[in-house]
């Protein structure tokens, strides 16, 4: 359980890294001993965009708006509503309980149906469809030829990190979800990946617990 906890929060952490990469409107990587994340002036309300990832006692030089930490740092303030369980999977004894055909999404899709489902503008959009890592793969499914469901997913290692599930609100409640990440891990076991990480949302955390995940930790996030 450890090393899944370690796992999940490094694909967290590496994952914001990318968002900070692609320099868009001045966002920078932050990278110093213990703290990996991004700096993203012009998203400093959104607690998972303008955020960075800490160790236990790392220092905080110039953090960013949210520091995400399973410990809160001394100095800041919990945000204890929106604190995040960080889930894990051996997918060695995993076995998919759904199929699927998925395709892959531009970058840019991706994106834009994240900020559609969370019910904000440009502020995941403008970085998602900037990502330029190798490790970076989409996943998605169509509903009447419009996307309805997508995942993004970054390969860390022999891990593989879920990130930004997003399914367009006419399309919920009919499983899309689970089908493209549990094809999304289907792919990368296929591939030799050993794990698969995610930190779950309220409305997701159920959808996970079913295709296996189990909750590993915690991420609390400060301001």
């Amino acid at each position: 359980m450890e090393e899944l906890a370690r796992r999940s929060i490094t694909g967290f952490a590496e994952t914001l890294a990318c968002l900070g990469r692609t320099g868009v409107g001045g966002a920078s990587e932050i990278r110093t001993p213990g703290v990996v994340g991004a700096r993203v002036p012009w998203a400093t309300d959104n607690h998972w965009v303008d955020a960075a990832v800490a160790d236990v006692g790392a220092e905080l030089v110039e953090p960013p708006h949210c520091v995400w930490s399973v410990v809160v740092p001394d100095g800041r303030r919990e945000l204890t509503e929106i604190a995040m369980p960080c889930m894990g999977l051996d997918l060695d004894a995993w076995h998919s309980p759904t199929e699927a055909m998925v395709e892959a999404p531009s970058l840019a899709i991706v994106g834009e149906l994240n900020d559609r489902a969370y019910g904000q503008r440009d502020r995941l959009a403008p970085l998602i469809g900037s990502i330029a890592d190798p490790r970076v793969r989409t996943h998605g499914l169509r509903v009447d030829d419009e996307w309805a469901c997508v995942v993004l997913t970054l390969r860390v290692g022999d891990d593989v990190s879920v990130q930004y599930v997003a399914t367009d609100a006419r399309f919920r409640r009919r499983g899309l979800a689970a089908l493209v990440v549990g094809a999304a891990l289907a792919e990368a076991r296929d591939d030799g990946v050993r794990t698969a990480t995610l930190q779950a949302s309220p409305d997701g955390f159920g959808v996970y617990e079913r295709l296996g995940f189990r909750t590993v930790a915690t991420l609390r996030a400060s301001t």
